[in-house]
């Protein structure tokens, strides 16, 4: 009954940014797997498996989850959520590439960086992981960005809450990323 998919973004700057100050420490609660050291909870679990599987189908290697790259996509569904608005760009005008620098996706020491992102909603049936994959693949924007065959780093958040006066929302924030040394 509920979805709303945004536009897939791609950012592959020639440019450093500078120094950015490090988030703001939050608590959230996680019920989950750990792959490759990094823990993801239930939804961010079957979210990286559904795009794993659809890029092996495509031919493409499998992106690993980093931590810094899903702090920074945790951090994004919450405030998506607590502050009521949906986009790529922070309430303070952020973008997402600036984010996940400012979390630790350093571009200091590669000579390529490149960033992307997906962001996604949906209450009940809608808001499981296979409904917004869908959603996601259904749209050749965002497939462009998971099926994007740079891609070897990626950070899922999905959060929980009340979003347009609607409980039970997942918000679901998927950042991808490469760099090269």
């Amino acid at each position: 009954m509920f979805f709303t998919i945004a536009l897939a973004l791609l950012w592959c700057p020639c440019v450093a940014l500078a120094q950015l100050p490090a988030p703001v420490g939050s608590h959230v609660r996680v019920v989950a797997d750990t792959i490759g050291g990094v823990v993801l909870g239930d939804n961010a679990t079957t979210m990286l498996k559904l795009i794993n599987k659809a890029r092996a189908a495509h031919g493409l290697v499998q992106v690993r989850p980093l931590d810094v790259l899903c702090s920074a996509a945790r951090a994004h569904s919450r405030d998506m959520l607590s502050a009521d608005y949906f986009s790529h760009y922070s309430r303070s005008g952020e973008s997402f590439a600036s984010r996940l620098v400012r979390y630790g996706y350093s571009r200091e020491g590669y000579s390529s960086w490149c960033v992307g992102e997906v962001i996604g909603w949906g209450k009940g049936i809608y808001g499981t992981p296979e409904a917004v994959f869908r959603a996601w693949m259904a749209s050749s924007s965002h497939r462009t960005v998971i099926l994007d065959r740079r891609w070897r780093d990626i950070g899922l958040g999905v959060a929980l809450g009340t979003y347009r006066g609607l409980t039970n929302v997942y918000m679901y924030t998927v950042d991808f990323g490469r760099r090269i040394r």
